[in-house]
């Protein structure tokens, strides 16, 4: 054979074999994994089916709710059979829960608050003191002479009736200062403007015509004066370094004095009433103070150690209310019953008025109240109001709305408590 011949062989050999190769899936190993594969996909076909119909009796038998759709092939099937499948209820989202709103939160004080309006024929443009009773609300008023503001009237003012009248008083100095009153008496303060001092002055209001009675000359200072039924008290500094707190019977004009201070910063802490008891602020141990009080109907005495330096102490029957320094920008505001602690309100409070059911005070040319309640402060003016705060009486909140200086404007708010 030549070599030519013998080559062409070869070639063909290797390009056409004359065996073909086995698959890898033929034979015997790959029809074994054939049957593996379809026989696993039958056990599971057969497993979904058994937990079909089992799911299915659970339902129709034994009422035990189950993934099936009550509806579609299922319930088909159930109803031929006469059979009913389990309705489970429609998932609703849990609401979320909604937070109980404080007692003063829906409080809008731009809507809420009442300004004490005057006729324009009065012409009082300047306005002090405001204090409420059963309605009405007596004010000072007066006008300016030479550069000088006077307060030297009284004028009574109905919240109902919205009317306003002048009371027969006259003033005997220049001003007329912190008018008090109740059903049986009327008591303000006539000071002095150039010398300082003046008179407590009282008036039965009972009689219609009755006339102003001086009930104390006061040579230095001009006090605040509390009022209780027929009593009042007030502190005054009569000598060069002593203070007294006195208390009046103003049905007999009976005067006593009930605590001095001899070089005391205590001495130019006020005293309060509440009902029969006079409280007042004095030394404890170390920097702390104690709150003194004398029931003046019995005698008895008692005392409070809140555990702090207290100033101007007041109190409603159950809880205190004091500053922890005189009157400043870095006083601080606490409250406390017998049965807690100190609680601080606020800081930076240099005015406060306790109530019934809240401790108004002012801060940041705003006027907020306490809600003992709840143990939180809501702000009562309007946010773009600038307040002064005056004072609470008979649940009535008092404000200067300072926002503008042309004249004096008095606003009052009731708390819904």
């Amino acid at each position: 054979m030549c070599y030519n011949t013998r080559m062409k062989k070869q070639y063909n050999k290797r390009r056409f074999p004359n065996k073909r190769r086995r698959s890898r899936l033929g034979g015997k190993k790959g029809g074994s994994f054939f049957k593996h594969l379809f026989a696993g996909i039958g056990i599971l076909i057969l497993a979904a089916v058994l937990a079909v119909a089992v799911m299915f009796v659970l339902e129709v038998a034994f009422k035990i709710n189950t993934p099936l759709p009550p509806d579609g092939i299922f319930g088909k099937l159930a109803s031929a059979m006469n059979l009913e499948m389990v309705t489970s209820p429609t998932p609703e989202p849990t609401p979320e829960p909604t937070e109980e709103p404080g007692p003063v939160d829906p409080f809008n004080g731009e809507i809420t608050e009442n300004e004490l309006v005057f006729p324009a024929e009065m012409n009082y443009p300047f306005l002090a003191d405001p204090y409420c009773f059963k309605g009405s609300i007596i004010c000072a008023v007066g006008k300016q002479f030479d550069r000088t503001v006077k307060l030297y009237k009284l004028a009574e003012y109905g919240i109902d009736s919205k009317t306003v009248h002048e009371l027969p008083i006259d003033a005997m100095n220049d001003h007329l200062f912190f008018p008090v009153f109740n059903e049986k008496w009327l008591v303000y303060f006539d000071a002095h403007y150039s010398v300082g001092g003046g008179y407590i002055c009282a008036v039965d209001r009972t009689d219609p015509d009755a006339q102003p009675v001086i009930v104390k000359q006061v040579y230095i200072g001009q006090p605040k004066i509390r009022l209780s039924g027929d009593r009042i008290t007030w502190i005054e500094r009569t000598g060069s370094d002593r203070d007294k707190i006195f208390v009046c019977d103003l049905s007999t004009m009976e005067t006593a004095v009930i605590q001095f201070f001899d070089r005391s910063d205590y001495g130019t802490s006020m005293p309060y009433f509440f009902g029969d008891l006079v409280l007042w602020a004095a030394p404890g141990t170390g920097d702390a103070s104690v709150i003194k009080y004398i029931n003046i109907e019995t005698g008895a005495t008692g005392e409070f150690s809140p555990g702090t330096y207290v100033h101007d102490p007041e109190y409603n029957g159950e809880y205190y209310a004091w500053l922890n320094a005189p009157h400043s920008p870095e006083a601080a505001l606490y409250t406390a019953n017998t049965a807690s602690d100190p609680m601080l309100v606020a800081e930076g409070v240099t005015e406060f008025a306790i109530s019934e059911k809240f401790i108004a005070y002012g801060l940041d040319e705003a006027v907020y109240v306490y809600v003992f309640e709840t143990g939180s402060s809501y702000c009562i003016t309007p946010e773009r109001e600038d307040a002064l705060f005056l004072g609470v009486s008979d649940g009535a909140v008092f404000w200067m709305d300072v926002t503008s200086r042309e004249r004096d404007i008095i606003k009052f708010t009731v708390p819904p408590l």
